[in-house]
Order: C-alpha cells, then sequence, then structure tokens
C-alpha cells in the first residue's frame, strides 16, 4: 500500500450507527427518527416501525457475547484491499431511516476492497464505530467496536468486527477525529494514512469468531455473515476519549445466542493481497 492513501471525507453529526451504507434525504417529515435514549432507543424500535419488527421479536439478533465458542475450521478467506482508495465520511444531523447512520463517523468505501468468504465475494460498503463495543468477550465490553460491512451482489451481508482497547496509537485516525468537532453538513478533502490500513481491511491475528446475526440498528435484518477478530486493535487514551466526547453510548444491547451455534478459528486461512 502506498505511504498514503486518499480519501475524500464529508461530514454531518449523526445519531446511530445503522448498518448499511447509503444516505438519504432529510426532508421527510414522515421518516422516523431513532436513536439510543429511552424514547427512541433499541428497547422500542421494534414497535416504532413495523418494517422493524425483528427488533423485538428477531431470533438470530446482533450483537452477542463471545464466549464458549465452538473451535473449528472455518472457510477461506480473501481479502482484497488495493493500493489506493477513496473514502467518504458521513456524521448527519439525526437518523431519518433505516439507511442513514448515527452518532458515529461512517466511512464509505469508493473503491474495489472485497471480502471473499468460501468464494463469495463481498464488497465493502462502508466502516463505522461504536463506543463502548456492541460485542462483548466472556461479558466484557471494550471502549470501542468498528464494523466493516461488506454487501455480495445478491444482496447479503457480511460484518467484519474489529474490538478496540486502549495501547498503541493509531496516527491514521487523525484525519476522521478531526471532523468530529465539525458542524453537520461540512464535507472536506483529506488524506487518510496508510497506518488506517490495518483496521480498514484488519488483518485476522490469531483468528476470528463466526456466527449468523443481523444488523445492529433498524431494521435488524437477519442473515448477515458476522466474522469479529479475536485480535483487537488498539487506540490510546486519548483517542478514545476524543471519540466519546462526542459519540458515546451508541451501542445495542446484547442479544440471545439462542440456539445459532458461535464458531472459533484460531488459525484461519486467509490470504491478502
Amino acid at each position: 500500500m502506498s505511504l498514503l492513501a486518499h480519501v475524500i471525507i464529508g461530514v454531518s453529526m449523526v445519531s446511530c450507527s445503522g448498518e448499511k451504507s447509503g444516505s438519504e434525504s432529510h426532508d421527510d417529515e414522515h421518516a422516523v427518527h431513532w436513536g439510543y435514549e429511552a424514547d427512541d432507543g433499541p428497547d422500542i424500535w421494534g414497535s416504532m416501525n413495523s418494517d422493524w419488527a425483528l427488533c423485538a421479536n428477531g431470533l438470530e439478533q446482533s450483537p452477542i457475547d463471545l464466549a464458549n465458542a465452538v473451535k473449528t475450521r472455518l472457510p477461506v478467506v480473501d481479502l482484497d484491499r488495493p493500493g489506493e482508495g477513496k473514502f467518504e465520511v458521513l456524521t448527519q444531523a439525526s437518523v431519518v431511516d433505516a439507511l442513514d447512520n448515527g452518532h458515529t463517523i461512517q466511512v464509505n468505501s469508493k473503491t474495489g476492497e472485497k471480502l471473499t468468504v468460501d468464494g463469495k465475494a463481498y464488497a465493502l460498503l462502508q466502516f463505522h464505530f461504536h463506543a463502548p463495543s456492541e460485542h462483548t468477550v466472556d461479558g466484557r465490553h471494550l471502549p470501542m467496536e468498528m464494523h466493516f460491512v461488506h454487501q455480495a451482489d445478491d444482496g447479503a451481508l457480511a460484518v467484519v468486527g474489529v474490538l478496540v482497547e486502549e495501547g498503541a496509537p493509531n496516527p491514521g485516525v487523525a484525519p476522521l477525529w478531526a471532523q468530529l468537532a465539525e458542524a453537520p453538513g461540512t464535507e472536506t478533502m483529506v488524506e487518510l494514512r496508510a497506518e488506517f490500513a490495518e483496521p480498514v481491511f484488519p488483518d485476522v491475528g490469531s483468528g476470528f469468531y463466526h456466527y449468523v446475526g443481523s444488523l445492529t440498528t433498524p431494521p435488524c435484518s437477519e442473515n448477515v455473515q458476522w466474522y469479529v477478530r479475536k485480535t483487537f486493535t488498539t487506540l490510546s487514551k486519548d483517542q478514545i476519549a476524543e471519540f466519546t466526547a462526542v459519540y458515546n453510548h451508541n451501542n445495542r444491547p446484547v442479544q440471545a445466542l439462542g440456539d445459532r451455534a458461535l464458531y472459533l478459528d484460531e488459525n484461519p486461512t486467509v490470504t491478502i493481497h
């Protein structure tokens, strides 16, 4: 990868972190606004819109607690990350529909990053941030979590989750974090440094968890293939604090695993190019 990957960043303050990539007009006065407070949060998402019923009664919901996983060998994973990438960062004034993001910075991919699992290719649509983490590890939240949302040609979704612990700083987040104080709707050109390449397309490290779940925001659509990296990435204490000072508690509570299986491949077959 080149030293600098060029990105396009446009910013607006958001109120939730939807797992889909699009943004739509905020002019629809009939749009349902959702978030994480008592009057618009996860406990009532299912009753706010009939299209969001799975948020209340779905049986394969996300996030979950990553515990008691069945160790197994998972299909081959291929990560294709080009040397140059264009990204568009969105932060919006409020959540107006299920396609909009909220209470986070969302980075939309404009180039050819791909995740291929067992021969099926998913293109990277966007990545975004939650604080604290949505998934827990043996009941413990991490300070933050990143979600890399991929979509196949048939519409199927695969999300790579990367848990963030406090540790060494990542200089690559500086262009993103610089947008935290910007007014809604701001757009600016920035360069995303190569140091951010690892979390954009994270190396699998010591393995990953896999289960079938859902979007963690309305409409809580199910049959999403989740791959959560076992190895944490790091941001510094100050970097985490900068984010959480603006966006905090944008995490959906852990959902019951139910009859689903949670798998862990500690030595996956992964190619990166």
